[in-house]
């Protein structure tokens, strides 16, 4: 018996049963729309329907290029309040060297994959933007979907007033049916957390008064990088 077979076991014994019941079979779906919503848009119509809601839900939209992305970058921190910066350990912005050149924009504090949570949550809290790349985005609803690690914690794009997303255009996909299912597909190598994440942070109360900012971010940027 593995150890997740006695786990479930234990619970099982717990709950007045004799056995572990066996898993039910998958639904049979009679229609498809989940699987048919946007699935003949090409990656340039997904990009276009991206970047048309990021604009719906309240996101500043950038596209540029690999080589122009540090210059982009540059632009786009002017639309932000001025403090310091906290940037993922991300391969893409270590190959650009991004940290260096965006030193002269405020004071760069890199998430320090082998170095201490308290400190990288302590300057993310403080800081003004979080800069971090997205592991996917879906068209339909201009989401986010990011994998916090030792090189990118969840805190970096949660604490900061403002965040910056670097979106590579190769995985942006139709909506959540094909993010969850890459999901799937790798089960077994899933970080501690992943995060779907829609725009600035908003909440309304019973008398639809929206507020902007409560949970997270107040001002949100999307960049595409339409060459990767």
């Amino acid at each position: 018996m593995s150890t997740r077979e006695q786990f479930i076991s234990t619970l099982s014994h717990a709950l007045g049963r004799s056995a572990v019941r066996h898993a039910p079979e998958p639904l049979i779906y009679r229609h498809a729309v989940h699987t048919d919503v946007l699935k003949d848009r090409s990656l340039d119509e997904l990009t276009d329907i991206f970047l048309d809601y990021s604009k719906t839900i309240g996101v500043d939209v950038w596209s540029t290029t690999k080589n122009q992305l540090n210059a982009t970058l540059h632009q786009a921190l002017k639309t932000c309040s001025i403090g310091d910066i906290v940037i993922a350990d991300d391969p893409l912005l270590h190959e650009l060297k991004t940290a260096h050149i965006l030193n002269e924009s405020g004071r760069i504090h890199v998430w320090e994959a082998s170095g201490s949570w308290e400190n990288n949550v302590i300057f993310a809290e403080k800081a003004a933007v979080g800069i971090a790349v997205a592991k996917m985005a879906m068209a339909e609803s201009a989401t986010v979907l990011l994998f916090s690690n030792a090189g990118s914690g969840r805190s970096l794009t949660l604490l900061p007033e403002s965040t910056i997303y670097i979106i590579p255009k190769s995985v942006i996909v139709p909506r959540l049916t094909q993010a969850m299912a890459f999901v799937q597909a790798h089960k077994h190598q899933l970080p501690t957390s992943i995060n779907f994440v829609s725009g600035p942070s908003a909440t309304s109360d019973i008398e639809l008064v929206r507020v902007v900012g409560v949970h997270g971010p107040v001002h949100v940027i999307h960049i595409v990088v339409t060459d990767i």
